[in-house]
């Protein structure tokens, strides 16, 4: 009796799984305008790598979607996590930002990976290549301390 209702939740469970599969999210990457993109910032080459090595995949256009991010339930985790992270920043519209805006974001750059609470944890977690380094993280406090004052004198 306990096997046959242990085969059930087991076939219960692999056709609940298969038909996850076909209600999946959408994944969208939106064509880049490099007129509007972060590449039209005056960063330092290895600020902008190190942006786009760490936060392209969630802050921009330029997701690389992982085989994961096909896969139900992982891919409604994954795309809800992309969008949401697009919300709060995309800099594939870095452009269209106004200045107050920028110099706004860009604190909060500085202030988010001094807390180590960007990039997240699980994707820190699957993407080894995304931890900041102290480091990394001084230079792009440093950078992004001296945008946002460039940016705000500006849009003054």
């Amino acid at each position: 009796m306990i096997r046959y209702r242990i085969f059930k939740i087991g076939v219960g469970s692999i056709v609940a799984l298969t038909g996850m599969q076909f209600i999946g999210p959408t994944r969208i990457n939106q064509p880049v305008d490099r007129s509007i993109a972060l590449s039209g910032v005056s960063a330092p080459r290895p600020v902008v790598a190190l942006i786009e090595r760490a936060c392209y995949d969630c802050h921009s256009y330029e997701t690389r979607w992982p085989w994961y991010s096909g896969v139900a339930p992982a891919s409604w985790l994954v795309v809800g996590d992309v969008n949401a992270a697009r919300r709060q920043l995309n800099f594939s519209r870095w452009r269209r930002y106004n200045p107050y805006d920028q110099a706004d974001l860009l604190d909060k750059i500085c202030d988010l990976a001094s807390k180590r609470t960007m990039p997240l944890w699980q994707y820190r977690l699957l993407h080894p290549r995304a931890r900041l380094s102290a480091a990394e993280i001084t230079s792009l406090c440093a950078w992004t301390t001296a945008e946002a004052s460039s940016v705000a004198r500006a849009g003054s």
